[in-house]
Parts: C-alpha cells; structure tokens; sequence
C-alpha cells in the first residue's frame, strides 16, 4: 500500500472529530502489538511536535516581518 492510499484510508475511516471510527480502531490497532502501538505513537508525536515548530517559526517569522520584536523565552 502507498503512502497515500494509506491516508486516504484512515480519512474514510474517520468520525467528525478526526478520531478513527470504533470498528475500524479496533479492527486495524487491534492487530498491532502494544510495543508496536508505542512506536506508532512515538513517530506520530514526533511529527506533530516538528508540525507545531513549524508553525510557530512561521508565526514568530510574520511578526518580525511586520516590525515587532519577538523574544522567545527557554520552556
């Protein structure tokens, strides 16, 4: 299966909410195993936080642009 089919697949298997539907949470995560779960959720983490940095970034990039000063603090 290629990358986009595989998203395409997930989206159609979606509620409202983005959630995966029940059925299909429990028939497709059912098959996997916890330590292989974690792993799913590690990489999907990941590429959040990356998602996320990226935004920020952007947004502090726009302030600058528009002349404020931005200063970012250590978390």
């Amino acid at each position: 299966m290629k990358p986009k089919e595989l998203v395409a697949h997930l989206r159609k298997n979606q509620n409202n909410n983005k959630s995966l539907k029940t059925v299909f949470a429990t028939q497709f995560l059912g098959k996997l195993e916890s330590e292989e779960l974690d792993g799913l959720m590690k990489s999907i983490n990941h590429e959040k936080n990356r998602r996320d940095v990226a935004v920020i970034n952007e947004k502090i990039e726009f302030l600058k642009s528009k002349g404020f000063e931005v200063i970012q603090s250590a978390k």
